[in-house]
């Protein structure tokens, strides 16, 4: 088969496709910014979830980005020997441990932000540069997380998430 491009079969007409490719290309972009500070997406998640919630059980956390309590602990492990989150016995409920960002965290999370921005700014660039397609795709999906942010530390019996 002579070589071809996507554009030679007509891919690029596909939404899918071009989504697909488009989410490929972020995380790839996304992880390598990441590592080169030491984290891990699950990572950027819970400090970011932490900054704007202030603390939260870890069960609301694991819920919060998507995370099986089981492999909870080993990240929140990781941060806390890292000096940016600590545990603490939840005020409200004494069986549970609340996770917060320690200052250093908090410092830090602008750095990882940061990371976050540029690979963003990447993703939307190469984007604008594909095609007439690609560059309907945002006003067509709108925010697709909008759907399911609202409420997800709600509580720890499942409501909102």
């Amino acid at each position: 088969m002579p070589e071809m491009s996507s554009l030679d079969l007509g891919l690029e007409a596909s939404p899918g496709y071009l989504l697909a490719r488009l989410g490929a290309e972020s995380r790839r972009r996304w992880s390598q910014g990441l590592a080169t500070l030491g984290l891990r997406t699950a990572h950027f998640g819970m400090l970011m979830t932490l900054a704007a919630v202030g603390s939260a059980s870890q069960r609301q956390l694991g819920r919060a980005i998507g995370v099986d309590p089981r492999n909870l602990v080993l990240l929140i492990d990781q941060l806390e020997e890292r000096g940016l989150v600590e545990r603490a016995a939840d005020l409200g409920d004494r069986r549970r441990h609340a996770v917060r960002l320690t200052p250093a965290g908090e410092a830090a999370l602008g750095e990882r932000t940061s990371c976050w921005r540029r690979s963003t700014n990447a993703s939307e660039s190469a984007c604008r540069g594909c095609c007439s397609s690609c560059c309907r795709l945002p006003a067509a999906l709108g925010n697709p997380f909008e759907a399911v942010a609202p409420g997800r530390l709600i509580s720890d019996t499942g409501a909102g998430s």
